[in-house]
C-alpha cells in the first residue's frame, strides 16, 4: 500500500510540475502577444494619422484643381466671346 501511495504522490507531483511549466510557457506567450499588440496598436494609430493627413492634402488639392478648372472655364468663355 505504501508503494501505491508513493506512486500516486509521484504522479501528482509530476502533474503539478507539468502544470507549472505549462503556466510559465503560457505567461511567456501572453507577454509576447501583449508586446505584439502594443506594436500593432501603435502601427494602427500611425496609419490613422497618416490617412488623415493624406485626406487633408487631397482635399486641398481638390480645391486647387476646382479653382484652376473655374479659371480655365472663364478663359474659354472669354475666348469664345472675344
Amino acid at each position: 500500500m505504501f508503494l501505491n501511495e508513493q506512486a500516486q504522490d509521484n504522479f501528482f507531483n509530476s502533474i503539478g510540475l507539468i502544470s507549472f511549466l505549462v503556466g510559465v510557457q503560457n505567461l511567456q506567450e501572453n507577454r509576447q502577444q501583449t508586446a505584439a499588440n502594443d506594436v500593432h496598436a501603435a502601427n494602427d494609430e500611425q496609419a490613422k494619422l497618416l490617412l488623415t493627413e493624406i485626406r487633408k492634402l487631397f482635399e486641398e488639392q481638390n480645391r486647387t484643381l476646382e479653382k484652376q478648372n473655374e479659371m480655365l472655364e472663364r478663359i474659354l468663355e472669354v475666348s469664345d466671346n472675344g
